[in-house]
């Protein structure tokens, strides 16, 4: 009964890895499937999405903060190919190890930095993911390493093995790269992991914690766990045989002569 229970938690555990590793696929490849269409559309045909980016205080560059991160340039493809891998990996990542608050994160940064460039970027077009790159990188770095959890600090080392040299690019070094973008990503990031630095991921349990937290102990002892309880009980305890041995000697018929000893 007990081994029974388990192994059908291991197994509804197991379908639920699948399932939300699925949904994590699912929504950053998506995601980065959107961003390469439009860009395709794009160049296919001249479409100057540029204009639909980001423009900071003017009105008709508020919408912007929602059209902006999948418009990218078309001089060449080095900004799409740029920005569509670290979005599938860092959204990936996101999705599946903070489920509890992913969307809420993603959605936060996306519409922060969008805002913030708005208010503070210089008067130019400011397109691209890669402001949400860097909220989601610079998230998941600070949640990992608040949360001294030793799977979401290796995550963080993760991140920052792949993606740590992106800290050069909140530096005002190239006119042609929105660095607001950059920083207000990297502001907006920090500011989410510090909002949610409660909501931790879900640890991997293992057994004997599945074990406890369901209360259950062995309801008989080893030797008995693969018979009947209810048609069987324990042997009883057998004693060992001992054997003693009496030596009789043999009766002696001749006469003992005075003078010796016994």
């Amino acid at each position: 009964m007990v081994k029974g229970n388990i192994f059908a938690i291991q197994v509804n555990m197991h379908k639920q890895e699948i399932k939300i590793r699925n949904i994590s696929f699912g929504i950053s490849i998506t995601l980065v499937l959107v961003m390469v269409l439009v860009f395709t559309l794009d160049y296919a045909f001249k479409l100057d999405l540029y204009q639909y980016g980001l423009y900071p205080r003017k009105w008709s560059g508020l919408i912007g903060v929602l059209t902006s991160p999948f418009i990218h340039s078309t001089k060449d493809f080095n900004h799409i190919f740029n920005n569509s891998i670290p979005t599938f990996v860092l959204t990936w990542l996101l999705f599946y190890t903070y489920r509890q608050v992913a969307s809420k994160t993603f959605i936060s940064i996306y519409l922060m930095t969008g805002i913030l460039v708005w208010i503070f970027g210089r008067p130019s077009f400011h397109i691209g993911m890669s402001g949400v790159i860097y909220g989601l990188t610079s998230f998941l770095i600070v949640s990992g390493f608040i949360r001294k959890d030793l799977r979401t600090v290796s995550l963080s080392l993760l991140v920052i093995f792949l993606y740590g040299s992106l800290i050069w690019g909140v530096l005002p070094i190239d006119p042609t790269v929105s660095w607001e973008g950059h920083f207000f990503g990297l502001i907006s990031g920090v500011i989410m992991a510090i909002v949610f630095r409660k909501a931790a991921p879900q640890p991997q349990k293992y057994i004997y914690e599945i074990e406890e937290d369901l209360e259950l102990e062995d309801e008989y002892p080893y030797w008995l766990e693969n018979t009947n309880s209810e048609n069987h009980t324990p042997e009883p305890k057998k004693t060992p045989i001992q054997i003693n041995y009496t030596y009789v000697p043999k009766p002696n018929n001749t006469t003992t002569s005075k003078g010796d000893a016994d």
